[in-house]
């Protein structure tokens, strides 16, 4: 699977898992879904955290940071865009029909790189380093994954 659409863009979610397989990323959204539509939507969550967390590489440093981070540049505005981004993959994860304890935690996730992402400076530091949108998609195919 490529980066684009949620494979290990910039080193957080592949390689393999404790058990010897292969992380959850890299498997496509057909086997961790039990529909077509939840595939589709897996996808879409994918590629919202890809964007929010991992879509620009920076040349010199060969690291990946997203539109989140770029994002605080825009006081406000640009962290609020974040956020409703950010909550589509809480919607999608709802959607999938995952437990509630499970979209609390992405829910707190969320409210947790919306108030430290508003700070100036260190909050874009913090959004380009700590990469909580993917986080939260990892915890969605774990849950995926025990259910399937």
């Amino acid at each position: 699977m490529s980066p684009a659409v949620g494979g290990d863009a910039g080193g957080t979610g592949g390689g393999l898992t404790s058990d010897g397989g292969a992380a959850l990323a890299d498997r496509p959204a057909e086997s961790l879904a039990s529909t077509p539509a939840d595939a589709r939507r897996l996808r879409r969550a994918r590629r919202v955290a890809h964007l929010l967390d991992d879509a620009i590489r920076l040349p010199v440093v060969r690291y990946r940071v997203g539109v989140d981070a770029l994002a605080g540049v825009i006081p406000v505005v640009g962290d609020l865009l974040a956020t409703l981004l950010a909550l589509s993959i809480v919607w999608d994860a709802f959607r999938l029909g995952a437990r509630k304890r499970l979209l609390a935690r992405m829910l707190v996730y969320v409210g947790i790189d919306l108030l430290v992402g508003s700070v100036p400076i260190v909050g874009d530091a913090l959004d380009a380093v700590v990469k909580l949108n993917r986080r939260n998609v990892r915890l969605l195919e774990r849950d995926l994954a025990r259910r399937g």
